[in-house]
């Protein structure tokens, strides 16, 4: 029993989110029901309508302090 849980945490556990727009050349807003909206810019192409876990994602921290 511990291993079916573990096993549906690991599956369903994820904060994932779907593409909804590519804002700029590597910028992309995306949208999770659960968790709202995140603005990412990444490195990687990312398709239109496909879900993502966030965590797999390369982001590119962006430091706004100067």
């Amino acid at each position: 029993m511990k291993y079916l849980i573990f096993i549906l945490f690991l599956l369903f556990g994820c904060k994932k989110y779907q593409v909804i727009q590519e804002v700029r050349v590597n910028m992309y807003h995306l949208h999770s029901p659960k968790h709202g909206v995140e603005i990412i810019i990444t490195k990687d192409t990312l398709e239109l309508g496909k879900w993502y876990k966030l965590r797999k994602i390369n982001t590119i921290n962006v430091d706004l302090t100067k």
